[in-house]
């Protein structure tokens, strides 16, 4: 597709239309083509008798007031992290104030949601861009991290992990912000991430900023800051190249990405993960009903090939199944690095276990299950873990767990030895499930240069889904970042009231026994460390994956939204109201507000992510 000139149209309505403004830059860069204004303005040059005499400083920092505001002088922040040349410490602001500088510097302050944030990642991906560009020897990037890699707040060991996915890091010093200290230069409203504040080095006041700027209007706006510092005029912003009309190179940049080929990810923790015999069990054990006490559920009971192994039910439903949170989809539950929407499980292997001994959806026993293994599936288990022994069912009650006067009379040898045939039976599924298929959408083929497999309202559609921060979260081959938000949707409790979500996941994983670090996996490892249910866990769920959405429906962790345009203006809304007792959590605040006309525009894309 060729990327024909012309400009960016936003034509979804009023709201969407400012918030495209602060994201390119319209209202900064507005200010900043006026020409020199009187010394002490936020825009002109520093007097060199004030601060620098004889080319040296008389002060390390400039004086106050201070205030975190467009024109005014940044205070002497300081944060933890990593410099370029790769050593751990504490970082200020100061160490960027050059008020003897010959000719006006901006230090560009990129702060990132985290590694999380797909739009994130792409400017961090892209620092060459500046800093090898026309303008590279007259500015300095500093990357401010203000969440963990699963949008919980960050911590300083979390900074490696991000400043692998950046460009030119031995450049680029990458400091923690857990308290998001630049937020007040965000609009209210919300905006897509990364914010960029741009800075004077002479007198380190903000001279601009920008939410998630295309390329080429932050650098029209980094040639407009600088000229007026520099006294002279700016240049005329050129039409941005639109690639097939709609999507400016960083949005392209991610639409491709949507594409993409996602490689299966390995799991050191099950080493039957690929085994052609565990997979042949794990497809059996999916399927028997034989399990449940009535012989009436199974793992395909609530995961059924024909529903996008799902049940599509807002929650789970039956004689002797219930449940308060919608049955994920788990066509590509081997691809995540967390499982069920707390996140409570952190291998595949280990969510298989769960529903068994859930008394809301098998209500089996661990005992039981390996009981039914020695009995019905004895041959297929034996080839599938030839070196684990089964115990002989006559030495075994009818059934028992943790906690259960049945189970905790066994011998410790017996315990032992019906747990890892337990867990084993999880690995087994786990191994089944690995071979479900990847759901195919019309967006590959546009995503790979096909035009017309998305038409022009789809598109148009598309392009909005980019300017309205969706693709923060949403991104990639699968459209999400596995991570977890508290986007104040609707409880599926039946009280009614609020469910913790990830507050409560993080608390059930330290407690598990079946984790990637336990001894009952293969590689134990700390893939999964512990994280503190820190507030921004309270009432966050996973990101569910948008590929295959529609027709996918009810939506929301409750299953409580019955559709896509339902989905769509609770984003816009920005989720239920403080107090409103059917949801808990703070509404992230660079997820934007946007109006009714772009709600409405976002559901022909949506409704294009059907599989095929």
């Amino acid at each position: 597709m060729s990327a024909p000139a012309a400009p960016k149209a936003f034509v979804v309505g009023p709201v969407l239309a400012a918030l495209a403004a602060f994201a390119f830059g319209a209202g900064c860069t507005d200010s900043l083509s006026q020409g020199p204004e009187p010394a002490g303005d936020a825009g002109a040059p520093a007097s060199p008798t004030a601060a620098c005499v004889d080319g040296k400083p008389t002060r390390p920092y400039p004086d106050g007031p201070h205030r975190i505001a467009q024109g005014e002088t940044l205070p002497d922040l300081t944060f933890d992290g990593v410099r370029g040349d790769g050593t751990k410490g504490p970082f200020a602001l100061r160490e960027l104030y050059e008020p003897c500088a010959t000719s006006a510097k901006l230090a560009v302050l990129r702060v990132h949601a985290g590694e999380w944030c797909g739009t994130c990642l792409w400017h961090a991906a892209h620092g060459h861009e500046l800093l090898e560009g026309p303008l590279g020897a007259r500015i300095s990037l500093v990357d401010l991290v203000v969440r963990g890699p699963d949008a919980d707040r960050v911590r300083p060991e979390d900074l490696p992990g991000f400043r692998r996915k950046v460009d030119r890091p031995e450049r680029i010093p990458t400091l923690a912000d857990p308290r998001f200290s630049l937020s007040a230069l965000a609009p209210a409203s919300g905006a897509p991430m990364p914010l960029m504040v741009l800075v004077d080095v002479r007198t380190m006041k903000v001279v601009g900023t920008a939410s998630n700027p295309s390329p080429d209007a932050l650098a029209h706006q980094l040639e407009a800051a600088l000229a007026k510092l520099d006294g002279a005029p700016a240049k005329a912003a050129s039409p941005e190249p639109l690639v097939d009309g709609h999507f400016t190179r960083d949005e392209w940049d991610m639409v491709r990405g949507m594409g993409a080929t996602e490689a299966l990810p390995r799991d050191p923790s099950n080493a039957k993960e690929d085994d052609p015999n565990a997979r042949t069990l794990g497809a059996a054990l999916f399927a028997d009903t034989g399990f449940s006490p009535a012989n009436d559920v199974s793992c395909a009971t609530c995961h059924d090939a024909k529903k996008s192994f799902s049940d599509g039910l807002p929650r789970p439903s039956g004689p002797n199944v219930r449940g308060s949170r919608r049955t994920p989809r788990i066509a590509l539950a081997a691809y995540t690095r967390w499982q069920f929407w707390d996140g409570r499980a952190d291998s595949l292997w280990a969510q298989a276990l769960g529903p068994f001994e859930n008394p809301d959806e098998i209500a089996s026993s661990r005992v039981a299950v390996v009981r039914r293994l020695a009995t019905t599936h004895k041959a297929a288990f034996e080839a599938a873990f030839p070196a684990v022994p089964l115990p002989d069912p006559a030495t075994l009650p009818a059934g028992g767990k943790p906690g259960d006067p049945t189970y905790d009379a066994l011998p410790a040898p017996t315990r032992e030895a019906v747990t890892r045939a337990f867990v084993d039976a999880g690995k087994a599924i786990a191994a089944f499930e690995r071979t479900l298929p990847y759901p195919k959408m019309r967006l590959d083929a546009y995503a790979r240069g096909d035009a017309k497999a998305l038409s022009e309202a789809e598109k148009s559609s598309l392009s909005v889904f980019m300017q309205t921060g969706c693709a923060q979260c949403h991104f990639g081959p699968r459209l999400t970042n596995d991570a977890f938000h508290a986007v104040r949707m609707p409880t599926g409790r039946a009280d009614g009231l609020a469910d913790r979500g990830r507050r409560d996941g993080l608390t059930l994983l330290a407690k598990s026994e079946f984790s990637r670090g336990s001894r009952y996996a293969d590689a134990p490892s700390a893939v999964s460390p512990a994280r503190d249910a820190d507030d921004t866990t309270l009432g966050a769920f996973k990101t569910p994956s948008l590929r295959g959405v529609a027709g996918g429906g009810p939506f929301g962790h409750g299953g409580a939204i019955a559709s896509l345009i339902e989905v769509t203006e609770h984003y816009g809304r920005r989720g239920l109201p403080e107090g409103d007792p059917r949801t808990t959590g703070t509404f992230e605040p660079w997820l934007p507000h946007f109006d009714e006309a772009a709600q409405w525009a976002l559901v022909p894309f949506l409704e294009s992510l059907k599989a095929e």
